[in-house]
């Protein structure tokens, strides 16, 4: 066992050693415990913060009228992985990253309570140098690639003399490819467009019968090429019309549900469910198909990236997922995966529940 004095000791060591600011409030949310890296990322020193409410030191824009400390007692719950922006002392405003906890006495009030934050204005400047490297070499190879296809479809087309079979065969072959870039080159720039914020939002009542209805008529043809049933049911709960950007949605919906076609085995069957959980819109697709390796799971929804087992299964340009993770997060939502390989993936999507009033 260890001795209790030593407790406090790792303890302390541990506090102060964290690399991210820490600091533990009492039950009026005044500050009693603050670190070295709280007082860096501040700027006051912790004989100036102790005492004082954690509002005054932290001056966070969720302050006002969301105070994790007394949401978390409210709702017994912890928040994780928040952003906020926060003024240091000298006015400076700090993004962060923040998680906050509570710990409650014998009563069930607020005894104490604890939040870590860290500096992500070093993520930003990162995530902004790397959109703008892609923007840059996708626009200047987009210009090359729409010159090569103009210049194969003038030949095909005989300005350049006759052409041969043989001759029409391969021009056909690299205008097909050509295209091919041309369509990734367009996706990447329109999920740079989304991610840096700059994506034209228009919400719209929207009747989501007739809106997956519509995407299940559009996709039934290739689906019935491989006898794929699509089976689609929107809950007596789903209020219409919702408020919702029906464009965008559309194209992650459509994307989910091509791709659920795609991966399934002939004969299968594809479902479509939307109904409404604790304020949420959930939208569900599900296919009875090849699944999503477990150690792949994490990553679907990264540029590029490809299960190892749908490399070989169906082409695509490996951004659709990226663009509906971009597109669903930028309309205040949240998008994931459940799958056993073998067996079928169902995609949620999670969107705020606003019925038209």
């Amino acid at each position: 066992m260890i001795s209790r004095p030593s407790r406090r000791r790792l303890f302390s060591i541990l506090f102060e050693g964290l690399p991210i600011g820490c600091f533990i409030v009492d039950k009026d949310l005044k500050i009693v415990a603050f670190n070295k890296a709280a007082q860096e990322l501040t700027g006051w020193e912790r004989e100036e913060a102790l005492g004082k409410t954690c509002s005054e030191i932290i001056n966070s824009s969720l302050c006002q009228h969301f105070c994790p400390i007394r949401e978390g007692a409210r709702h017994k719950k912890s928040f994780i992985a928040r952003e906020t922006v926060i003024k240091n002392r000298f006015g400076e405003q700090i993004p962060i990253c923040f998680s906050s906890s509570v710990v409650f006495d014998k009563l069930g009030d607020i005894e104490a309570g604890i939040e870590l934050f860290r500096d992500r204005g070093g993520d930003e400047r990162l995530q902004t140098l790397r959109n703008h490297i892609i923007s840059i070499f996708a626009h200047d190879i987009k210009t090359p690639v729409s010159v090569t296809a103009g210049l194969v479809q003038r030949i095909l087309s005989g300005k350049a003399g006759p052409v041969t079979e043989k001759q029409r065969e391969y021009l056909e072959f690299i205008l097909k490819e050509n295209q091919q870039v041309e369509l990734l080159i367009t996706n990447l720039l329109e999920l740079l467009n989304i991610e840096s914020g700059r994506m034209r939002r228009e919400t719209t009542p929207t009747d989501l019968r007739s809106f997956i209805k519509e995407v299940v008529d559009e996709l039934r043809p290739k689906a019935e090429e491989r006898n794929i049933e699509i089976i689609y049911h929107i809950d007596k709960a789903v209020k219409e019309p919702l408020i919702l950007d029906r464009v965008q949605l559309k194209r992650v919906v459509m994307n989910l549900v091509d791709n659920a076609i795609k991966y399934s085995h002939k004969g299968g069957q594809v479902k479509v469910k939307a109904d409404v959980e604790k304020g949420w819109l959930i939208i569900r697709v599900s296919d009875q198909g090849i699944g999503i390796p477990k150690d792949d799971l994490p990553h679907i929804f990264e540029y590029f990236y490809r299960a190892k087992n749908s490399i070989s299964k169906a082409g695509g340009t490996g951004l659709g997922l990226a663009s509906a993770r971009a597109i669903v997060e930028a309309n205040g939502g949240r998008i994931w995966a459940k799958s056993k390989e073998g067996i079928g993936t169902t995609f949620f999507i999670r969107l705020p529940y606003k019925p038209d009033p």
